[in-house]
């Protein structure tokens, strides 16, 4: 009989063994090796990219200009256009009577522009000189004004021709040129006015 109070110890169940903790894992490292390959060959494309441009942009600033080409274009001429007998002879008319109006004027003002040549210091000759520049000016351009398109042309020829040689007349007279001088610009306003009077009388 066992005694309860038997300090030997009796059989003992043995616990079965621990198994030791896994050892974790070590985390892969992944190498980057082809992410950082892809990076520089964009890195290099860009760079060859700009180094092209930069070669191409020195390449026009150096270059020399083209050549400009000239290209001539020829109007076509304009229609002729026919005016009946009635058109002509309204024309005509018109602008031989602007020219007698005209013609008028500038001679009145010419003549009290003659008037003070003898003095040119005096106030009256500058005072007539600025009239007869004002009138010839104003004058001439009404003459002009009064050339329709159906005009004959000898009158208009005529009429272009009296009026340059009182332009020429007033040009000469700004310049103070002497009164010899001026008689020759004279002599071709007589000489215009006399073939205007003789194509509007025809």
């Amino acid at each position: 009989m066992t005694n309860a109070f038997d300090a030997s110890p009796g059989p003992v169940a043995l616990s079965p063994p621990v198994p030791a903790p896994p050892v974790p894992a070590q985390p892969t490292i992944r190498r980057l090796h082809r992410g950082w390959a892809t990076v520089w060959i964009v890195i290099t494309i860009a760079l060859l990219l700009a180094a092209a441009a930069v070669v191409m942009s020195v390449v026009k600033l150096t270059a020399p200009a083209p050549m400009a080409t000239t290209r001539t274009v020829m109007a076509p001429s304009p229609p002729s256009v026919a005016y009946s007998a009635e058109q002509v002879a309204a024309a005509k008319k018109e602008a031989c009577d602007a020219s007698g109006v005209a013609s008028d004027s500038i001679r009145a003002a010419h003549g009290n522009f003659v008037g003070t040549v003898h003095d040119r210091q005096s106030p009256e000759y500058r005072q007539a000189l600025g009239n007869f520049q004002l009138v010839t000016a104003l004058e001439t351009e009404y003459m002009r004004l009064h050339l329709p398109p159906a005009t004959p042309k000898d009158v208009a020829d005529a009429t272009n021709q009296y009026v340059n040689a009182w332009l020429a007349l007033v040009d000469a007279n700004t310049r103070e040129v002497s009164n010899k001088d001026a008689d020759t610009y004279i002599a071709a306003v007589r000489t215009t006015g006399d073939r205007l009077n003789k194509v509007c009388g025809e």
